[in-house]
């Protein structure tokens, strides 16, 4: 019992010193999420992502509104969905175009059929779900736009693609999470959030290393048709 104790002690200690070390870092934010540099003209603007059974098209992207807005259509096959998450640097209206989509919204689950829709304000906890048996299609509009975000999404499902996830569409390299959750500015509630320092620790080191360039190139600069 001595030694669990020790060994608990231990890992609270160097959470501890990972969360110090991260607390003063500061990131250029403006160039990393909101920024509106040149997108590839023949960029890819569907992506598809095997785990999650969705299809994703970038209808608009941040840097063609002026940073105004984002505006994906999603397709998305029965039963499919993601995590429960918030956003502190944009909201997210979803459009229900066809088909029931539903939304989870601080821990309340909501049926939207065609035609209506329901904002998720920042810092606000919410997720989207497919419900019934059939794909449904729908819109999100992210206010303001994100370049970050849009960029970690072509990241997240070019790492599924190459099988470099978890069976949950996440990937296993818990760098390359770090590298997502900072572009995409997702966060996760209750005792995951905790984590958020450690995240930023890895993240920074990952843009040090190079790491993130790395998958930006591989998986957004050079994702042209």
């Amino acid at each position: 019992m001595k030694k669990v104790l020790i060994i608990i002690g231990i890992i609270f200690a160097l959470l501890i010193v990972i969360i110090l070390i991260a607390l003063p870092l500061r990131y250029d934010e403006e160039s990393v999420f909101d920024s509106t540099d040149t997108v590839p003209q023949d960029l890819v603007r569907t992506i598809e992502n095997p785990y999650f059974d969705d299809k994703v098209t970038f209808l608009k992207k941040s840097a063609e509104t002026g940073g105004a807005y984002t505006l994906l259509e999603i397709e998305l096959g029965p039963g499919g969905g993601n995590t429960p998450h918030y956003h502190r640097r944009f909201s997210e209206t979803f459009i229900a175009v066809d088909g029931v989509l539903g939304i989870e919204l601080e821990g309340e689950n909501i049926y939207l059929e065609p035609g209506n829709s329901i904002t998720a304000e920042k810092n606000v906890v919410h997720r989207f779900f497919n419900p019934g048996d059939e794909r449904i299609l729908f819109h999100v509009k992210t206010e303001p736009g994100s370049t970050g975000f849009e960029k970690a999404l072509y990241i997240l499902y070019g790492l599924a693609n190459d099988g470099l996830t978890d069976e949950h569409g996440m990937p296993t390299d818990i760098n390359h999470t770090a590298v997502f959750v900072r572009l995409s500015d997702t966060h996760a509630p209750g005792l995951l959030g905790f984590l958020a320092p450690v995240f930023r620790w890895m993240a920074q080191r990952a843009e040090k290393s190079g790491l993130q360039d790395e998958l930006l190139e591989r998986y957004y600069y050079s994702h042209t048709e």
